[in-house]
């Protein structure tokens, strides 16, 4: 094969695992007065449903004041990225109430600015302590030239 076709092959085996991952993906998201009021389902962009634990969401509920409950909205989506050097970052998606919710998810407390880029280690206790209300999804990049 040569190197131009395993170019375009392997572009397009990217681009269908793109569209595959791209299903899993929450097609909506749910604020917290509606997890207030017993809603624990979101539809996917696949059409499938995902069901959050009721235990997360009522440790959620406990750490969101009750006067943002109408602007925050789950799930947390945050976008993993590998930098050139090797290193992770795991940046959230959304806007300002997105940033807010990951901080006090964290423990980090109410602030104006939130948590916009979380390190590996607060990465991994979001999703130990809400896994069901975290996603995340994957940054690619394709240098050209490169297989």
């Amino acid at each position: 094969m040569s190197e131009e076709k395993a170019r375009e092959y392997l572009a397009r085996a990217l681009k269908e695992e793109a569209r595959r991952l791209a299903a899993l993906l929450p097609a909506e998201s749910i604020t917290l007065m509606e997890l207030s009021r017993g809603r624990r389902e979101l539809r996917l962009n696949s059409g499938d449903l995902h069901r959050l634990r009721e235990e997360e969401v009522e440790r959620l509920l406990q750490l969101v004041p009750v006067y943002l409950w109408l602007n925050v909205r789950v799930p947390l989506l945050l976008r993993y990225r590998r930098e050139e050097d090797g290193s992770s970052r795991y940046l959230v998606e959304g806007d300002i109430w997105q940033r807010r919710l990951a901080a006090l998810m964290l423990g980090l407390g109410l602030s104006a600015e939130g948590a916009a880029e979380l390190s590996v280690a607060q990465f991994g206790e979001l999703v130990a302590k809400f896994g069901s209300l975290v996603f995340v999804s994957i940054e690619a990049r394709w240098e050209e030239g490169e297989i």
